[in-house]
């Protein structure tokens, strides 16, 4: 897909968007519609691409835009402001609602936030077949009656109802359907429409500026001028005053009241008498009594899968046998018959391009990532992460996230970069913050957690324990603090949860090796030239003169040796190279298991690895990219001093 800007997409054509929640099936229907017509738009102002297509009915070409999933059109996440913000610009023609079958009443409550922007739309309930399994009757006429509206039905994924939506789109229709609000909210809107004489703006911008919403206040500055928008604002706030709540929570509360109505009136839920083992181990996996040991069950598959066939296996496999029996061997002899020393200290010495770079990368990294990215795909497959939010909400309550937290939070340890970027689906500005101070404080990314797995597969038990006991007991200590310390208001949670379903390995193998590919296709190189820089800074004397520079804090302060220099140089740009050539070291005898442990630490949240930095520039902005790497900088230097003086404490009482 080639990436353009939207206006361009835009023009010259009738446009729909196709909105609605999360996980209904909406890039199904789109990607259906449109086929290869698809291209990648830039929205101006944001750091969002969405995808935009044409498709043809008849004789007439029709622009679609697949707009990202929401549950409100009152919510801060970017997501969220993206899709309003295309309502609002003014190229829109009309709204292809997507709808969850077996979800209807949740789907209802967002349809009817829409309804108020005054676009013609067309109602799509999707998955069809899933409500049928859930022995659920939706009688489509009579819900088309009562929303005034047409009404199709689709099962996207196969195909199914494609050709009566594209039919349907453009002789779509504004629906005469209306919403009763308490009388004061009615007041509001007659006296606001007085103001405005002439000047027309929806219903759907005057209820977002009861809610202070940064779009709909900037939309409507612009369309009513300075001196009827300060009137406008007047009576904004003295419609507030008349709520009982907040406004936003009240207007959802209005919604939510009236799709229930219209549920009541359309749709038949019969009782299904065998409930599906999958369903009775979801609803197991978000109860707190059950929940918890379903999780630590999974942790301990993670901990043998990963730990035990990736890190000991296939590392043996490819670090032991390929690489150190076979192919460093024959490297190095090839070398020497050239009869240059630095030649083969460069390719194969302490810090070889091979012997460092190839094999760590390769050989060490690239196997447990494998395993690690297979176990990950399970998770997200089967659908068990939603529950797993569902279940940790009330932790992330005290950390001033939501249950939807647990989404970056996971996500980091596939990869911080990524995790920084999916804060997004946050909804506040507070909750945006925290996550990311959490990421770069206490997450080990995959490759790290993976070579983390390797380290301490070698050592008791209790060394595991302590170190993501420690990361854990860490994240929730800061998490509270940085809640207290951000200021915002508490977030609500509506999250979609998608069945429970049995994996599919076929996809989830080939897009592990996928993301291994990629992960390969962008390390090996920085792999290299970071061994290269170490090895270069080792022939100059570079290395000793950092020790000597360092060596007041690294190895009297904190009790490092000295050798842990090289270990930070290379981790500053890939934090698994760090810990890779950590492990090299520790093969050597270089580090005791108290020095290990420290090392761990430092490396999960010393120094955040400068893609993270970059792209935290880019979210948060320059000066919370300084705060968060100032703050974690002399912080872990002070908890690798604390660690490592109570850990040589309690060796010296014989407890550990």
């Amino acid at each position: 897909m080639s990436s353009e800007d939207i206006g361009v997409i835009l023009k010259d054509q009738q446009n729909y968007m196709i909105m609605g929640n999360i996980n209904t099936g909406k890039s199904s229907i789109f990607n259906r519609i449109c086929g290869q017509k698809v291209k990648e738009a830039n929205y101006p102002g944001t750091s969002v691409a969405i995808n935009v297509g044409k498709y043809q009915s008849k004789s007439e070409y029709y622009g679609l835009i697949d707009t990202p999933g929401s549950n409100t059109i009152y919510g801060e996440n970017e997501d969220e402001l993206i899709s309003k913000q295309i309502l609002l610009d003014g190229n829109i023609n009309g709204i292809l609602f997507v709808a969850d079958a077996k979800n209807l009443k949740r789907s209802l409550a967002l349809y009817l936030h829409y309804t108020e922007f005054e676009l013609p739309m067309l109602f799509d309930i999707n998955m069809m077949d899933e409500a049928i399994i859930k022995n659920i009757d939706i009688n489509t006429e009579k819900l088309a009656k009562v929303l005034d509206i047409d009404i199709t039905t689709s099962v996207a994924i196969e195909g199914n109802g494609i050709e009566s939506i594209k039919k349907k789109l453009s002789k779509i229709k504004k629906s005469e359907f209306k919403i009763q609000y308490p009388e004061f909210l009615e007041n509001y809107i007659n006296i606001a429409n007085q103001i405005s004489g002439n000047i027309k703006v929806s219903r759907g911008v005057l209820f977002s500026l009861l809610t202070d919403d940064p779009l709909a206040k900037k939309y409507a500055k612009e369309k009513f001028g300075k001196t009827l928008f300060s009137q406008i604002e007047k009576l904004v706030e003295q419609t507030k005053t008349k709520a009982s709540k907040r406004m936003d929570t009240l207007l959802l509360d209005i919604y939510i009241d009236e799709a229930e109505r219209i549920y009541q009136q359309a749709v038949w839920v019969g009782e299904v008498k065998n409930i599906p083992l999958a369903e009775k181990i979801g609803i197991w996996s978000r109860n707190i009594s059950t929940g918890i040991p379903i999780a630590i069950l999974i942790v301990i598959f993670m901990y043998y899968f990963v730990g035990k066939f990736g890190a000991e296996f296939l590392v043996g496999i490819f670090e032991g046998y390929i690489f150190g029996e076979t192919i460093i061997p024959w490297v190095e002899k090839m070398s020497n018959t050239l009869g240059f020393d630095i030649l083969t200290r460069a390719l194969t010495g302490e810090f070889g391009l091979v012997s460092v770079g190839l094999a760590l990368s390769l050989g060490l990294v690239m196997p447990v990532l494998l395993t690690f990215y297979f176990f990950f795909g399970l998770l997200e497959n089967s659908g068990y992460l939603p529950r797993l939010a569902i279940l940790l909400n009330n932790v992330f309550n005290k950390m001033g996230m939501s249950g939807k937290g647990v989404i970056p939070i996971i996500m980091g340890f596939s990869c911080i970069t990524i995790a920084v970027l999916t804060t997004r689906v946050l909804d506040t500005k507070k909750e945006k913050n925290i996550a990311t101070f959490l990421l770069i404080l206490g997450i080990p990314c995959a490759p790290l957690f993976s070579v983390m797995f390797i380290i301490l597969a070698d050592m008791p038990i209790w060394n595991t324990f302590f170190i993501f006991g420690f990361l854990f007991l860490q994240i929730t200590i800061i998490g509270s603090i940085t809640n207290k310390i951000f200021k915002g208001r508490k977030p609500d949670f509506i999250m979609e949860v998608p069945p429970l379903r049995i994996p599919k390995l076929k996809g989830i193998t080939i897009n592990s090796f996928r993301r291994t590919y990629m992960f390969l296709n962008e390390a090996i190189p920085v792999f290299l030239i970071a061994s290269f820089i170490v090895f270069v800074l080792d022939e100059i004397g570079g290395i000793t003169v950092i020790e000597n520079f360092t060596k007041p804090i690294l190895s009297g302060f904190v009790g490092l040796p000295k050798e842990s220099v090289n270990v930070f140089l290379m981790s500053i740009l890939r934090r698994e190279a760090g810990i890779a050539l950590l492990s090299e070291f520790i093969e050597k005898g270089m580090f005791n298991h108290v020095q290990i442990l420290v090392n761990l630490l430092l490396i999960t949240f010393l120094i955040p690895c400068i893609n993270a930095i970059l792209v935290i520039v880019k979210e948060r902005g320059m000066a919370m990219a300084l705060a968060i790497c100032g703050f974690v900088l002399v912080y872990g230097t002070l908890i690798g001093a604390f660690v490592n003086s109570s850990l040589l404490f309690l060796n010296g009482l014989g407890i550990i």
